[in-house]
């Protein structure tokens, strides 16, 4: 049996190929990919910049020298077409997603730890994309907001949209959203958001004090992948004292993936003078990842997490490229794309 899948050779580039499948092994998984999300954490190695080498199951490590050819993609759903002989907890015909890395691909070859169940009476089950709703949970599961705690999520994009849908359903006395363009702003409106504020004219940190009767947001959740989120973040989050304990506010930071940054002298200060929890939330955060999967699909079939709603591009396998393209930012009506497979 044969599939097809994309390589990339060259920055920017991608091969369709077709190969075998191996026999597989008596712990292995096959899965027939119905979809896979684009992610922007693969944004750098489609651009030539840097690759994230996995060693293993677990081990792995960043470096700028891309050895092509090379798979992407880590965010499908699929079907179980065939299981080894001593897979007992998943069996031919389950819907399942989760973190398998290849997934540009109409087949791929794994293991059941990888895997997470998606429910039949899921709707649109191809846009339940395991992986990244089980980041949402991660993230969410580490804020921790409290009653009446006030929470900004600066970055309005798929994944903070998601957040603050998630966030929407606990009693907060102000969830804020942030965001440079007003059209996502309305997503986050419509998604829960209380406040929404764009920096290019709205003095966010003013508002922020005024609202918080000058303490700061207790949360502040950075999903730009930037310093300047961070930096952000570090300007709104609640002050510290040295004359009474009012707890630390507490930063969650997504990634920086964007490319080399330099921090600025008013981010060091900020976090010099506040002294915030800063947590660095990646799936490498959560105790136990695939778990946090589970908890994600668990939420979009709860509709606490309507990713299918933000789904605006989907393109074949075929136009990987183009899927990238778009993602880069060029296409502002970008908010995710997947590639559907035929």
């Amino acid at each position: 049996m044969k599939r097809k899948v994309a390589k990339l050779i060259s920055p920017k580039t991608f091969v369709i190929e077709q190969e075998e499948i191996p026999p597989l092994k008596k712990d292995e998984v096959l899965v027939k990919i119905e979809a896979c999300g684009i992610c922007h954490t693969e944004m750098s190695t489609f651009l030539g910049e840097s690759v994230t080498i996995i060693e293993g199951l677990e081990n792995y490590r960043f470096q700028k020298e891309i050895p092509y050819p090379v798979e992407l993609g880590h965010e499908p759903s699929g079907i179980v077409l065939d299981i080894g002989s001593e897979v007992k907890d998943f069996k031919i015909g389950d819907r399942v997603g989760g973190p398998i890395d290849g997934s540009f691909a109409s087949h791929v070859v794994t293991i059941p730890k990888k895997l997470v169940k998606i429910p039949d009476s899921v709707e649109n089950p191809e846009y339940c994309l395991a992986e990244p709703l089980g980041c949402i949970s991660n993230m969410v599961r580490t804020a921790r907001p409290e009653y009446g705690d006030f929470v900004a999520v600066i970055g309005c994009g798929t994944m903070g949209l998601l957040t603050l849908s998630a966030l929407k359903q606990m009693p907060l006395q102000g969830l804020i959203a942030i965001d440079l363009q007003d059209s996502r702003l309305e997503w986050a409106k419509r998604l829960g958001a209380q406040f929404i504020l764009n920096p290019k004219r709205d003095d966010c940190e003013q508002f922020i004090q005024d609202l918080t009767h000058n303490q700061g947001v207790d949360i502040a959740i950075e999903i730009t992948g930037k310093l300047k989120g961070l930096e952000m973040a570090s300007l709104i989050i609640r002050n510290a004292s040295f004359y009474g304990y009012q707890g630390r506010g507490r930063i969650i930071a997504s990634s920086f993936y964007a490319g080399d940054q330099i921090m600025s002298n008013t981010l060091g200060y900020q976090l010099m003078f506040k002294s915030p929890i800063v947590a660095s939330v990646h799936p490498w955060h959560s105790l136990n990842f695939i778990e946090d999967v589970a908890k994600g699909v668990w939420g979009y079939q709860k509709h606490f997490l309507p990713l299918d709603q933000l789904v605006t591009h989907e393109f074949c396998l075929e136009d990987l490229a183009k899927g990238f393209e778009a993602a880069s930012g060029k296409d502002i009506d970008y908010l995710k794309g997947v590639i559907i497979m035929e």
